[in-house]
């Protein structure tokens, strides 16, 4: 490998690490995880999550955004409606991947 492509596979390796990051950072929010479990089915507008939590609009859209601007969810308009749905069904994956190592560790001796 010449010095020229090590930095470039050094410089992708950092894209990607930052990418992951960005991810998992926007599932750091208890909300923004149950955003994912009610979109899990179907698309959902921001009045379909305000009834199936009961959580103000501003604070629904807040966490959206965030989902959004990290590739989580996707939007889609219909005249004066956006609705969200998951940009990839795997990333429920990778929630229940985490649920399921917590459950161990609850069962694991300490």
């Amino acid at each position: 490998m010449t010095s020229k492509q090590v930095s470039n596979s050094i410089d992708e390796e950092k894209k990607i690490l930052s990418r992951q990051a960005d991810l998992c950072q926007s599932l750091t929010h208890p909300f923004r995880l149950k955003i994912l479990q009610i979109l899990k089915d179907e698309e959902k507008n921001v009045s379909d999550i305000i009834l199936m939590t009961n959580k103000p609009q501003p604070y629904i859209s807040q966490h959206l955004r965030v989902l959004r601007d990290k590739g989580v969810v996707i939007t889609r308009r219909k005249a004066n409606e956006v609705y969200y749905a998951l940009a990839d069904p795997k990333i429920l994956q990778i929630c229940k991947l985490v649920a399921d190592l917590i459950a161990n560790k609850k069962n694991t001796p300490e």
